[in-house]
């Protein structure tokens, strides 16, 4: 199943809101029957983990066979379908500039911590997909932000993964990565760090999770532990960004733990970096939450 251009669909408030129906902890609640805290799981099969791997993607870290995907090296933009916005939106779009950026590190979070926990090939599936596919529609971005881009480092992170240098390896590789990208976050306007902005920024990295989900969950089965792995890395980057919000204002600390409160309560869709093999989770409570935290950022 190929991938679709999916984050920058447009969806109305009034839709989202509609499609939420039920508040999000009604969603869950059946969910939350499990553990909320994601740690990795060794109950589940290897075999169906790998199913689908790298579909439709070509996902920055690892082999497979999907559409867009290198073998490591950078392909020209626009190449393969994938989850970011057209390189020419991204050079004048801040909101499309740092979501691109921030699906790079949820791809990064979800391979650093496969390899961590010794799910090597996994690892190496997900470090691919940011080299191979999404740093391509970067660079006019960075040409026209004035900005260096983070080619070295990002092929400095692969190669750790895939030559398996070690734990501490891929680390050091990894925070030099992450500290080159967060740099060329800075490249746009001051308008775009506001937390009304932030939250907006959460909401896309959400419905790109939700679109991920979709594909790895159909009828409560597991059809793509990659993609199921992706939402994982996307909507964890998606808290990280809501935790990092600074404001003494009552309207953005009340918005900030609201939103925190959703993202909790959708932790249960994740039980494990590896999936069972079926789920009574579905995207539809991750399309909610982002419809709840589009409310309040547009509140603030």
């Amino acid at each position: 199943m190929g991938k679709r251009n999916k984050l920058w669909k447009s969806i109305s408030v009034i839709g989202l809101a509609g499609a939420a129906g039920m508040s999000l902890s009604a969603c869950t609640e059946e969910e939350n029957e499990g553990e909320a805290a994601v740690a990795p799981i060794e109950t589940s099969v290897d075999a169906v983990a790998l199913a689908g791997e790298g579909e439709g993607e070509g996902e920055v870290i690892s082999a497979g066979e999907g559409e867009g995907e290198g073998e490591g090296e950078v392909v020209a933009a626009g190449e393969g379908e994938g989850e970011g916005a057209a390189a020419t939106e991204l050079t004048s779009d801040d909101l499309a500039y740092l979501t691109h950026l921030s699906l790079i590190k949820g791809h990064l979070y979800v391979g650093a911590e496969l390899y961590k926990a010794g799910h090597i090939e996994h690892a190496k599936t997900h470090m691919k997909h940011p080299e191979s596919e999404l740093y391509a529609d970067l660079v006019p971005a960075f040409e026209a932000r004035g900005t260096a881009g983070f080619a070295k480092e990002l092929t400095a992170v692969s190669d750790a993964v895939n030559e398996e240098k070690g734990v501490e390896a891929v680390q050091t590789a990894l925070d030099t990565l992450l500290a080159a990208i967060d740099t060329n976050a800075m490249a746009v306007s001051e308008t775009s760090a506001t937390p009304a902005e932030k939250l907006k920024l959460v909401v896309q990295l959400l419905r790109t999770a939700a679109d991920e989900y979709a594909i790895a969950v159909v009828d409560g089965k597991m059809e793509n532990a990659h993609e199921y792995q992706d939402a994982f890395g996307f909507t964890t980057i998606a808290t990280d960004l809501v935790e990092g919000i600074e404001s003494d204002e009552s309207a953005v600390t009340d918005a900030k733990a609201a939103t925190l409160a959703i993202l909790a309560d959708v932790k249960p869709h994740w039980p494990g970096l590896i999936p069972p093999e079926t789920l009574k989770t579905e995207a539809g409570a991750l399309y909610g939450a982002a419809a709840q935290i589009e409310l309040l950022a547009l509140s603030l």
